[in-house]
C-alpha cells in the first residue's frame, strides 16, 4: 500500500487488500443484494405467537417483496412450490398472519395481493 503525501492510507486499496487476504470488511458503500431484514425485537414479540408453518409462509410472502413496496402479488400455488406446504395449511398460514395484523389480504381471490407490514420483515436494497 502507498501512503499519499500527507501519510494518509488509500482507505479503497486498504480494503481492497483485506478482501485479497479473505476476510471481509463491512463499507457503507458494499451493496448487498438478495436479502430479507428481519427486524429482531418484532419477531421476538410475534414469534410466540406464530406457528413454524406461518413463519415460513412469511418469508415466502417477503420473498417477492420490492425495496420501496409493501404490497406483494403472489398465487397460492407459488406460495406452494417455495413453501411445500399443502393448500390448506397455506391458507391457515395466511389466516394466522392477518390475525396477527403481520399481512393483510387485498382484493378477490382471483388477483388475491397481500400488504406486508414492514414492522417485521423488509427486502434488503440493492442498487
Amino acid at each position: 500500500m502507498e501512503n499519499k503525501e500527507n501519510n494518509n492510507i488509500d482507505i479503497k486499496e486498504a480494503i481492497e487488500v483485506i478482501k485479497d487476504v479473505g476476510l471481509n470488511i463491512y463499507t457503507p458503500r458494499t451493496t448487498d443484494k438478495g436479502f430479507i431484514k428481519v427486524y429482531l425485537k418484532a419477531i421476538e414479540d410475534i414469534l410466540p405467537k406464530l406457528s413454524g408453518n406461518a413463519l415460513k409462509v412469511l418469508l415466502a410472502l417477503s420473498m417477492e417483496l420490492e425495496w420501496d413496496k409493501c404490497e406483494v402479488i403472489v398465487t397460492t400455488e407459488r406460495l406452494l412450490r417455495i413453501t411445500g406446504l399443502n393448500k390448506d395449511t397455506i391458507r391457515t398460514c395466511l389466516d394466522e398472519l392477518e390475525k396477527n395484523l403481520i399481512i393483510k389480504r387485498l382484493g378477490p381471490n382471483v388477483r388475491r395481493s397481500y400488504l406486508v407490514s414492514n414492522k417485521y420483515v423488509r427486502l434488503g436494497k440493492s442498487k
